[in-house]
């Protein structure tokens, strides 16, 4: 160990947290721990032979593919990763992907029908929305990589059974950059602030929750909000309204390829001369943007429940090992889609193996989804814990400046820090609006 390094968890202890399998350790990035004492992942007489079959649903193409395949790519990895570790409890993953477009309910009900045991995704908001019900009905678990719209189980659904997610939601990550933003420019500089965001109830909500936060730090006043059509091929109305206006602040949901279009023709109009832009999902475009838009626009971004390199490797298995995973076996950059893929199969997995050590056997549907209530699990960013009240995924939630990085060759954060859940997300039972109020 070199002078300073932090020694991180020993071997014993991390066994101990991940509940001493094989494939929890393999999913936290701890691979030196495989074929040590703990669980083998060996099968049982109760437990069947057969591969497990497991259907996720994302956008494997358009613009919205930046991020979806970001999430088919976590997924692959994560299962990899659980059958080189020899399946869960014995049983391998078959994955089945599916492109999402508007077919949400009839992707899961034929995933359904087709006999699959576990069902993953969507990545829009709307689509999640739409599901979860479908979900209810059909008794299948699902485990949401994101749709992180804050409606879904505080209005939508607000009391799931089957239906759970594992992405922090819309509250937080909106708290978070709303911090961010007071932290980087100061609350007296804060003045007015615009919005742009995608015309669905994603950014609608993101608009939503990232001005009343605002508005608890600072004097803030909105000047503008404009909501361009998903994939709009041409958002210089807005730009120009904002050009007008010179908002200290102009805040932006926008993702995958809509981020380029943004980013890309704010730059041609100066709009970064203007404003300081904040976004939440920014850096989800990281594959698409060149170097001068990056290092012209100076955009503070949240990343979700993940940062590559984050935690410190030195404190915990490091999130750099995805990244370096992601480079070679994928091509990407990977963004916190990708770790919505890898963590919603995480938490699945390990939560089906606690259950099968828990009744000796393989669990039911009503089962597995008990043993996610509350479950707490290892990644490589560390602990995560879905809440058993609402079934919510809860985590660290990152933010930081975006810079071009040469040794990356593509968009890195720089200034990255990080609020823990307690600090960005209401307690259960109080809902987003009321908590934000009571500051």
């Amino acid at each position: 160990m070199t002078p300073g390094e932090s020694p991180g968890p020993d071997r014993r202890t991390v066994m101990k947290a991940v509940g001493g399998s094989a494939i929890a350790a393999a999913l936290a990035g701890c691979t030196r721990l495989l074929g040590d004492d703990g669980d083998d992942g060996g099968g049982s007489a109760d437990v069947p032979d057969e591969p497990i079959q497991a259907g996720l649903q994302t956008f494997t193409e358009g613009a919205a593919s930046v991020l979806g395949l970001q999430t088919q790519y976590g997924a692959e990895l994560a299962i990899q990763r659980i059958n080189d570790a020899g399946g869960v409890a014995g049983r391998e993953i078959e994955l089945d992907v599916r492109h999402e477009a508007e077919a949400h309910v009839e992707n899961y009900q034929q995933f359904v029908d087709e006999g699959k045991d576990v069902t993953f995704g969507p990545t829009s908001s709307g689509g999640h929305e739409a599901l979860t019900q479908e979900v209810e009905e059909q008794g299948v678990v699902n485990v949401g990589t994101d749709g992180t719209v804050t409606t879904l189980y505080e209005e939508t659904n607000d009391d799931p059974l089957y239906s759970f997610r594992f992405q922090n939601y819309d509250v937080m990550e909106c708290v978070t950059v709303a911090r961010a933003v007071v932290e980087e420019l100061g609350a007296d500089n804060v003045d007015t602030v615009a919005g742009i965001n995608p015309n669905y109830s994603f950014g609608q909500d993101e608009m939503r929750f990232f001005v009343k936060a605002l508005k608890q730090m600072t004097d803030a006043e909105v000047v503008y909000e404009g909501y361009p059509d998903l994939l709009a091929e041409d958002m210089s109305t807005h730009i120009t309204e904002v050009n007008n206006e010179s908002p200290d602040v102009t805040f932006s949901s926008m993702w995958g390829g809509d981020v380029t279009t943004l980013l890309t023709q704010a730059q041609a109009n100066d709009m970064f001369d203007e404003t300081q832009i904040a976004g939440t999902v920014l850096y989800s475009a990281v594959d698409d943007l060149g170097r001068d838009v990056i290092e012209d626009a100076e955009a503070i971004s949240g990343s979700r429940n993940w940062y590559w390199g984050h935690p410190d490797p030195g404190r915990w298995s490091p999130g750099r090992d995805l990244f370096e995973v992601a480079r070679d076996q994928f091509d990407v950059v990977p963004t916190a889609h990708f770790h919505s893929g890898y963590g919603a199969v995480a938490a699945w997995a390990t939560a089906v193996e606690k259950a099968v050590d828990l009744i000796g056997g393989w669990p039911s549907q009503d089962q597995i989804a008990r043993a996610l209530e509350g479950h707490g699990f290892y990644t490589p960013s560390g602990y995560h814990v879905i809440r058993a009240d609402d079934h919510q995924g809860m985590s660290n939630s990152y933010y930081g400046r975006m810079t071009w990085d040469d040794d990356v060759g593509a968009a890195a954060l720089t200034d990255v820090g990080s609020f823990g859940p307690r600090e960005v997300a209401p307690p259960p039972g109080t809902s987003a609006s009321d908590w934000i109020d009571s500051w």
